[in-house]
C-alpha cells in the first residue's frame, strides 16, 4: 500500500484506518447538534463537512491502487473520473451567468448570525430593545428573513434605537418607518415617524413590509431595496448606506467584507458624494441630516475643518450627565443630553478645542 512495509500497511489496515475512521464519523455526527445548540454558525458547521468528505475522500484515495489492479475497472475509474470533470465544469459554468445575475445580499436566508450573537449585539449596545432579543430573533426567522441583515438595519436606521427619533419619541421602530404595514399595530405618528406600541410589532411591520412590498415582488437584495427603502431624495445616500449593511452583516457572520459591485454611484451634489466617501473610508456612514455631520460639513465651508471622522457617534456620561460625541481626525464633536432626551436641542454642537481654551 503506496510502498509501506507489510507489516506497516498490516497495522494501518487493523489499526490506523479504524481509528482514523471512527474519528471522522463522531466529528461528522457532531456537527448537527453543535449546530443546533449555536456553539457553530451554520457556514463552519458547513466547511467542517466539506473538510470531513474531503478527509474521507483521501482515505479513500489509499485504497484506490489495489481496488484498480484490474484494468477493466482502471478504464472505468478514468471515465467515471472524466464524467465527473465535465459535468462539474459544465454546471459551473452554467451557473455562472445566474450568479452574478442575483449577486448581492439576500433578505431571505439561512440565519448568518446566530441568536446568541443577536442576543449579545443589542445587550452590549445597551438598546432598548435587548430584553426581548430572543423573541425578536425568532420573530424575523418566522418570516424567512435573515437575522443578520434585519439588525444591521435597526443599527443603520437608529443605532438600536440609541438615537435619533426613535430614542427620542420611543417608538420601537426598528426601520424608521413612516407608515405602518398593518394600520391596527400603530400607536400614532411621532415626528414623522410610526410609534409602535412594543418591539414585537414594529418587527413585525419592518418584517411585512421588506417581504411583501419587496422581496415578493423580486427585490430579494439589499442592493435593489435600498434605493427605494431609503432613496437619496430623502437624504439618503443609498450606496453608502448598502455599504454599511454589507460591511456589518460580514463582519457579524465571519465573513469577508466585499463591496457591491457600482456602490460610488452619486445622483446629488459633488461636495455631498465626496464627504460620503471620505466618511466611507473610515467605515462610517454619512448622514447628511444628523446634526454632527451637518456641523462638520459647515465647518469645512468656513475653513475650520474637522477633518476625517475617526468612528461612530456614540454617549457618554461624565459628572452623572449624557453627552453625544463624534471623534475627528482634528477635533471632537459633542452635543449636551437633556435630562428629557426629547427636549435635547441637537443644533447645539460644540467643539474640544472651544472647551480646552474657554477660560
Amino acid at each position: 500500500m503506496l510502498g509501506l512495509s507489510p507489516a506497516a500497511a498490516r497495522w494501518w489496515r487493523e489499526r490506523g484506518e479504524p481509528l482514523v475512521l471512527a474519528a471522522l464519523a463522531a466529528l461528522a455526527l457532531s456537527l448537527p447538534p453543535l449546530a443546533l445548540l449555536e456553539l457553530v454558525a451554520p457556514h463552519q458547521a458547513a466547511r467542517a463537512a466539506l473538510a470531513l468528505a474531503w478527509a474521507a475522500g483521501i482515505l479513500l484515495s489509499l485504497r484506490l491502487p489495489g481496488l484498480l489492479r484490474r484494468e477493466g475497472r482502471r478504464v472505468a475509474a478514468l471515465a467515471a473520473i472524466l464524467a465527473a470533470t465535465l459535468a462539474g465544469a459544465l454546471s459551473i459554468g452554467l451557473a455562472t451567468p445566474q450568479a452574478r445575475a442575483a449577486d448581492g445580499l439576500t433578505f431571505k436566508s439561512a440565519p448568518r448570525i446566530s441568536q446568541s450573537s443577536f442576543v449579545a449585539i443589542l445587550q452590549r449596545a445597551g438598546s432598548p430593545a435587548a430584553p426581548e432579543a430572543d423573541s425578536l430573533y425568532t420573530t424575523i426567522t418566522s418570516y424567512g428573513l435573515d437575522p443578520a441583515v434585519a439588525l444591521a438595519f435597526f443599527q443603520h436606521e437608529s443605532s438600536f434605537c440609541l438615537a435619533g427619533a426613535c430614542a427620542n419619541g420611543n417608538l420601537h421602530n426598528w426601520g424608521m418607518l413612516r407608515r405602518p404595514v398593518k394600520a391596527d399595530r400603530s400607536a400614532g405618528i411621532v415626528g414623522g415617524f410610526v410609534r409602535y406600541a412594543s418591539w414585537q410589532d414594529g418587527v413585525s411591520d419592518w418584517c411585512e413590509l421588506i417581504l411583501f412590498r419587496y422581496v415578493n415582488r423580486g427585490l430579494e437584495t439589499v442592493e435593489k431595496v435600498i434605493p427605494i427603502y431609503a432613496p437619496s431624495s430623502d437624504n439618503n445616500v443609498p450606496s453608502a448606506y448598502i455599504n454599511t449593511i454589507r460591511r456589518v452583516v460580514a463582519a457579524w457572520s465571519g465573513r469577508r467584507f466585499e463591496p457591491a459591485a457600482d456602490l460610488h454611484t452619486y445622483t446629488g451634489s459633488l461636495d455631498q458624494a465626496l464627504v460620503s466617501e471620505t466618511f466611507g473610508s473610515a467605515g462610517i456612514t454619512y448622514h447628511p441630516n444628523w446634526a454632527f455631520h451637518t456641523y462638520m460639513l459647515d465647518q469645512a465651508r468656513a475653513g475650520r475643518p474637522l477633518g476625517a471622522p475617526m468612528d461612530d457617534s456614540r454617549v457618554i456620561t461624565v459628572g452623572g450627565k449624557r453627552f453625544a460625541v463624534q471623534v475627528f481626525a482634528q477635533d471632537t464633536l459633542y452635543t449636551p443630553i437633556a435630562d428629557e432626551e426629547s427636549d435635547t436641542d441637537w443644533t447645539d454642537v460644540r467643539r474640544l478645542s472651544e472647551l480646552l481654551t474657554t477660560p
